[in-house]
């Protein structure tokens, strides 16, 4: 009887106990943190240990992001996520190869999306307050995409310089330069009243001051939830400026 009670115990002992190693893999997961967060519910998530690839991507993220992609080194990368040299070059054949599984899809992705949204621009009814709500969701999407691949989009943003990668902005002001284009055309030839002195360089400039403005939320580390905010202020100020330089016997529209 007693034999049976002491096994009894010693059961209920290991059930409810965790050794050292996985009290310090649960801490491990807690300490990686990042302005996503606040967009994604964790509630029903569980933790899993990351395999040698995702923890090579995850360090190899970390040094691009510290010390640039130039900098960085395959061997310190190996160091960081505990492998040997021969294990990273297994998954990964070099430094671009490395990067490229860090941001290839997201940059496609990222400028693929930027185009179709000026594609379906151009294709609404001149319905300026339709046209007005279109680009603020356009945005907002656009942050939302964002923050869904942070790190990617981080590491294209403050980390790529050096890689075929770093003229991601250059090719969105591209589109937002042709979208501009064909925007002052249609302005011009419909009744809108136009300053005299409208340059197309002064109106592409502007337009990319914004796009730059809405990266900043990245390069600060801006949560989501605030980012929202922010991108919501600088629309209500570029709206009320474009007004002000393209309309001017115009009321701004609600």
């Amino acid at each position: 009887m007693k034999a049976n009670t002491a096994k009894s115990e010693l059961g209920k002992m290991k059930a409810h106990s965790k050794s050292p190693l996985q009290s310090e893999q649960a801490s491990e997961h807690t300490k990686i943190k990042s302005p996503v967060q606040s967009k994604r519910s964790t509630k029903h998530a569980k933790i899993k240990a990351p395999n040698s690839k995702e923890r090579i991507l995850h360090c190899a993220a970390s040094e691009f992001l510290q010390k640039g992609w130039a900098r960085s080194s395959m061997r310190e990368v190996a160091k960081l996520a505990g492998v040997t040299t021969g294990s990273l070059y297994f998954h990964f054949k070099n430094k671009e190869a490395l990067f490229d599984a860090l941001v290839k899809d997201v940059y496609d992705a990222l400028l693929a999306n930027h185009r179709a949204m000026y594609d379906t621009f151009f294709t609404m009814p001149p319905d300026i307050k339709k046209r007005r709500e279109f680009r603020f969701e356009g945005r907002k999407k656009t942050v939302d995409f964002v923050y869904e691949n942070y790190r990617a989009v981080k590491l294209l943003v403050c980390g790529s310089a050096g890689t075929r990668y770093a003229d991601f902005f250059s090719l969105m002001m591209e589109d937002t330069y042709k979208a501009d284009v064909r925007a002052l055309s249609s302005l011009k030839d419909s009744s809108s009243v136009l300053h005299s002195g409208i340059d197309l360089r002064l109106y592409s400039a502007i337009d990319k001051s914004f796009w730059n403005c809405l990266f900043e939320t990245v390069r600060l580390d801006i949560p989501y939830e605030k980012a929202l905010k922010y991108v919501a202020l600088l629309d209500e100020f570029y709206e009320a400026g474009w007004h002000k330089i393209l309309c001017e016997n115009r009321p701004i529209e609600k």
